[in-house]
């Protein structure tokens, strides 16, 4: 006799999926069963259904990706169908079992990495096997599957084989190196480079991994010691890269010694690794302009020569500290330079745009005559006024409008100034100049 659990499975009203069947079976949920999936929720049931009727399914997922991922499916799932023989049922099982002695094809192993599906590579032993699968892995463009594959011929193959095989594939190569330096296996990562030839690129993986993973000024010293001692001081070592570990030790050395001779002051702590502009700025702002016997970073001149600062760079730092300081005579030693041929005689020389600098002097609120002087340097007279007129500087529009020979808008601005300043003074004298001007001109003209 049949218990009343029998008579409930015997009794379902489910209907199962059958392949011989031309239509789609569905599956029929009985109202009356007494042990409901879904209990009595109607709403949702017919919510169900007028979506399932509004949007069909080709409209979700096109008949290509659908037919791809039933393949994937029917691959993975052990289907036996019914009412086959014993010896049939044997061939499948022993069909199924090959699958797993056997590599299977390449293109479905990547289809499965590539839609994050678990999958072994295990089947995968010769090397001609190995080889074949990173080439379709490659091939698709993932990066994920590419990497999954890399990992797993370096889990599997000796280190030689490894890299021959990577040496031909930079693809690989990316892939794995990103995935080496994330995890800061600096030595794996730095062997395959130097293996690949690419002994420029190790060097700066281990200066840039080393040297931006502590903190500490003492231990990052010491890094880039041996680093340099290691790579960039030996022969065929990248001279400009070279060049560059050397400026940087000597940067830190010179910081960590500001530390030392000044006590611990607040500007030494704050310039403590910081880069070479940053740097400068702090000599500038202890420098003596005027004493060329320093012959060290001390000095800025020597400071921007040897870490190869550019004179626009330079320029801009020195004129920004020292008019925070006000420090307008110093503006002589940063912007004069010698003649060639007369060394006694010096030149303004200014590398920096003078538009830009002219208003940052005015925003720094530098006095009039240290405007005129840069108002001065301005060849385009229309340019010239109207940077004065900016910046409000008397002498500088006096000086543009003379340069125009506006007499008329010059006794205009005149008339602007209060009687018996020293603008004023300055603008009745430029307009007489220039009216003697204008009568020897007109004299000439006559003879």
């Amino acid at each position: 006799m049949e218990s009343k659990d029998d008579d409930y499975w015997n009794d379902s009203a489910n209907k199962s999926f059958n392949f011989d069947e031309d239509d789609v079976a569905v599956l029929e949920i009985a109202t009356n069963n007494k042990r409901s999936l879904f209990g009595e929720d109607a709403t949702s049931e017919a919510n169900y259904g007028n979506a399932q009727s509004e949007l069909p399914l080709h409209m979700i997922i096109s008949d290509e990706n659908l037919e791809l991922i039933l393949q994937e499916q029917s691959r993975d799932e052990m289907t036996i169908p019914k009412g086959i023989s014993l010896e049939e049922e044997v061939k499948l099982l022993r069909k199924k079992i090959q699958e797993f002695n056997y590599a299977p094809l390449t293109e479905s192993v990547v289809r499965k990495l590539i839609l994050g599906k678990p999958c072994s590579l295990e089947m995968f032993r010769s090397m001609a096997e190995k080889e074949q699968l990173l080439d379709e892995a490659i091939a698709s463009g993932c990066g994920n599957a590419i990497l999954k594959v890399t990992l797993f011929l370096d889990q599997t193959l000796k280190k030689k084989l490894f890299y021959t095989l990577l040496q031909t594939r930079p693809e690989a190569v990316y892939h794995y190196v990103n995935y080496l330096s994330l995890r800061l296996k600096v030595t794996e990562c730095t062997d395959l480079l130097v293996f690949l030839g690419r002994h420029h690129e190790a060097s700066l993986l281990q200066f840039s991994i080393f040297v931006c993973s502590t903190s500490n000024l003492d231990i990052k010293r010491q890094r880039l010691k041996k680093i340099f001692s290691d790579y960039f001081s030996q022969p065929g070592a990248n001279t400009f890269y070279a060049q560059l570990v050397a400026n940087y030790m000597n940067l830190l050395e010179y910081q960590m010694g500001e530390l030392h001779a000044s006590g611990g002051s607040s500007k030494a702590v704050a310039i403590q690794d910081k880069s070479v502009l940053e740097t400068l700025n702090y000599v500038c702002g202890k420098y003596k302009w005027g004493d060329t016997s320093l012959q060290t970073n001390d000095n800025p001149f020597k400071l921007v020569e040897y870490h190869q600062v550019s004179q626009a760079q330079f320029e801009w730092i020195a004129l920004n500290e020292r008019a925070k300081k006000q420090a307008w005579l110093d503006f002589d030693h940063i912007f004069e330079r010698k003649a060639w041929l007369n060394l006694k005689q010096k030149s303004f020389k200014i590398n920096i745009p003078i538009d830009r600098t002219i208003l940052r002097l005015h925003s720094l609120n530098a006095p009039d005559p240290v405007l005129n002087t840069f108002l001065a340097k301005v060849e385009d007279p229309h340019r010239r006024l109207a940077l004065a007129r900016k910046v409000q500087s008397k002498h500088g529009i006096v000086d543009a409008l003379v340069l125009l020979k506006d007499r008329a808008e010059l006794e205009t601005y005149r008339n602007t100034l209060e009687s018996g300043r020293e603008e004023r003074l300055y603008a009745e004298n430029a307009l007489k100049s220039l009216n003697n001007k204008w009568k020897s001109d007109a004299m000439k003209l006559i003879k």
